[in-house]
């Protein structure tokens, strides 16, 4: 039973590696999701519905994750993507647990925060320090817009996550 559970999770997290590892592809294609020149950031609603289903640890582990393959095509201090998705998917998943119920709009609440914040600091790091002139433009047609596209993506994160946790609970329980 103890080797079944192991073998289990050990299954489950390679599973969720590989996943985060594939959004990393798909979201560094040039084009591939890009409406109207903005590209959502598929791997801020992946940790924060992961860490919803998983809690806090698990969650800040795969949110440290997301953050370090987002920081590697990001263009900004490197670091920034791991720290901030480091705590918010830690935050997020010991919100879930003791807090707040697990449902789409916790997510889609949870996610645009996260979002939000991830977009306006890395705003604020590429062109706000350093005081460039004209950068409102920036912020209102890029900024903006990439937060909402990425927690637009909340839904199918979430349904995918909870399909995939029932799928491993009951492996877990057979």
């Amino acid at each position: 039973m103890i080797n079944n559970r192991r073998r289990v999770l050990f299954q489950k997290y390679t599973a969720y590696i590989f996943l985060f590892i594939i959004l990393y592809v798909l979201q560094s294609t040039p084009g591939l999701f890009s409406v109207l020149g903005i590209r959502p950031v598929l791997l801020i609603p992946a940790a924060v519905t992961l860490a919803m289903y998983e809690g806090g640890f698990i969650g800040g582990l795969f949110g440290a994750l997301a953050g370090m393959l987002c920081d590697l095509g990001a263009f900004s201090f490197y670091g920034l993507y791991s720290m901030l998705l480091l705590c918010c998917a830690a935050a997020s998943g010991l919100l879930v647990v003791y807090l707040m119920r697990r449902t789409l709009r916790v997510a889609m609440l949870l996610t645009s925060g996260t979002a939000a914040l991830c977009c306006l600091l890395r705003f604020y790091f590429d062109y706000g320090l350093w005081g460039y002139g004209g950068i409102s433009g920036i912020f209102w047609e890029q900024t903006v817009p990439t937060a909402i596209y990425t927690a637009a993506a909340a839904p199918l994160f979430f349904y995918l996550f909870r399909r995939l946790n029932r799928y491993f609970s009951e492996k877990i329980s057979a």
